[in-house]
């Protein structure tokens, strides 16, 4: 991989809410999605204002802020790219649950990394049908398949070996994420779509009011988060005229391997295991 170029990875400790404002649909207020493919993404200007903020505080950074993340009349030097999904986990009928994936969000990843050449390429499945790993396949009557919510995929074989242990490594220390062993399941890209614009948390609230501590009338409203144990994967990558800022940010995020993003941080929404890679 580019020695100036590195993948930032998000993975979900709680549900994280990035909002996309109002909303004419059924959800009033609903994350930022993807206009083409409709798969939750984190904005670049939303990482850069948290991964800022975390750098401001931190004391072995103190005058380096406006290096690395920039001023008003001068970018900084390092480029922060958007976020896009690579695992969503959902509920399985045998393991819990499964890291759903596709062949899109695989190959996105692979472009962005650029040193995983080695891996095979990966052939998309049929609707219905998936590559799945052992922790989460049910085998009855002579029939393999997965249940997915209250979906029924029938196995057209084994998620790829060489695949599953690449996206374990990203994540050596994340006790969670070392689960997802025999968890993977590789679906096409409409399932996989399916799930990532149904299957995400949406949460019931009401507004208060600060005087009495009582429910405003009227006020009840809900908020779409992703769910805990979701994987993203950002590109970051050092200008031409950077000097050691790639260095200094990546050695930040070892001394802060838990950042909150989004909104409701108050009430826990957000926190995320990040990793520079």
């Amino acid at each position: 991989m580019n020695h100036n170029r590195k993948i930032l990875y998000l993975f979900t400790r709680t549900p994280l809410h990035v909002g996309a404002g109002s909303s004419v649909g059924a959800v009033d207020q609903p994350i930022i999605r993807e206009r083409h493919t409709g798969y939750p993404v984190i904005p670049g200007s939303s990482l850069k204002g948290v991964l800022r903020d975390v750098c401001r505080n931190d004391e072995q950074l103190k005058g380096k802020e406006e290096a690395i993340f920039g001023k008003q009349d001068d970018a900084g030097k390092l480029a922060i790219g958007e976020a896009k999904i690579l695992a969503f986990p959902v509920r399985s009928a045998r393991g819990s649950f499964a890291f759903v994936t596709s062949v899109l969000a695989l190959d996105r990843f692979r472009r962005e990394h650029g040193g995983l050449k080695d891996l095979p390429a990966l052939t998309e499945p049929n609707d219905m049908h998936c590559l799945a790993g052992d922790a989460v396949t049910i085998s009855r009557n002579g029939q393999t398949g997965v249940v997915l919510e209250e979906y029924k995929f029938t196995a057209a074989g084994k998620f790829d070996a060489k695949w599953e242990d690449a996206l374990l490594k990203l994540l050596p220390d994340d006790a969670v994420w070392q689960t997802g062993k025999g968890r993977f399941v590789l679906l096409s890209q409409g399932d996989f779509a399916h799930f990532v614009r149904n299957a995400c948390e949406v949460q019931q609230h009401v507004g208060i009011k600060p005087e009495t501590g009582t429910a405003k009338p009227g006020a009840l409203f809900n908020l779409e988060a992703v769910p805990a144990e979701t994987l993203f994967f950002a590109p970051v990558e050092a200008l031409t005229r950077a000097n050691g800022e790639l260095t200094d940010f990546e050695a930040l995020l070892q001394r802060r391997p838990i950042l909150q993003l989004g909104g409701d941080s108050t009430t826990g929404l957000g926190f995320c295991t990040v990793k520079l890679a």
